[in-house]
């Protein structure tokens, strides 16, 4: 089987998520055999921005990878074959990532539009930290309109989702992110694309609807499947 690499760590919480995922998706994928039925796995946390940020932690512009990231990614491919990243919004960067590591990076993104595309939703919530960018131009780009939320419940939420992070979410954080997935169910979306990793975390079991998707699981089935191919 492939080594897979994960750069992750950001945040912690839902690089750990990730590892769960796989592990799971493996053991449906591949017969157990104690500790040996699993692609081997190596995970890098980060511990900083993906970007480079000013003095006061805001991302500068025009937007550059932090080097650490770069070098982490280096790090990664001379021991992997295949690269995830283990959040969304560094995906911007993931052509640099690529041509650092030397590896091919399965890319997250692309895997939940074109789910969007094989589920044939044409009116889709996306949810996210910050604008929801990301997501959003890729999937206008294929003509599916986006319903994104107004600032007030998008502000409460990523607060929500920062305190995940941190280790200090609680029911006012969580009861943000379900507002922030009523709000956008209330206008008739086809489904809603939960593009944070945080945002399943602090849903909870309210995070497993039909209409909602879920990119680091389609990302953990992925993987998997690829580890098993390109070793035969």
């Amino acid at each position: 089987m492939k080594t897979v690499g994960v750069l992750g760590g950001m945040g912690p919480q839902a690089t750990m998520d990730f590892e769960a995922r796989f592990h799971r998706v493996a053991q449906r994928m591949i017969p157990p055999r104690w500790n040996a039925g699993y692609p081997p796995l190596v995970v890098f946390y980060l511990r900083h921005p993906p970007m480079r940020c000013d003095a006061e932690g805001r991302p500068r512009s025009p937007l550059e990878p932090d080097p650490r990231l770069l070098e982490a990614a280096r790090r990664l491919g001379s021991a992997s074959d295949v690269l995830v990243i283990a959040a969304n919004w560094p995906h911007r960067f993931a052509p640099e990532i690529e041509q650092a590591s030397g590896r091919r990076v399965l890319n997250m993104i692309a895997l939940a539009v074109d789910e969007v595309g094989r589920r044939r939703w044409r009116r889709v919530g996306v949810v996210g930290l910050g604008d929801p960018v990301v997501y959003t131009t890729p999937l206008v780009e294929i003509g599916v309109e986006c319903e994104i939320l107004a600032p007030g419940l998008r502000d409460a939420l990523d607060l929500g989702i920062g305190a995940l992070m941190e280790g200090r979410e609680g029911e006012e954080q969580r009861a943000a992110a379900r507002r922030a997935v009523e709000d956008l169910r209330a206008r008739q979306v086809d489904g809603i694309l939960l593009g944070c990793t945080e945002i399943p975390l602090l849903l909870g079991a309210a995070g497993e609807g039909a209409d909602l998707l879920n990119p680091l699981q389609l990302l953990a089935e992925a993987v998997v499947r690829l580890a098993i191919q390109e070793s035969s």
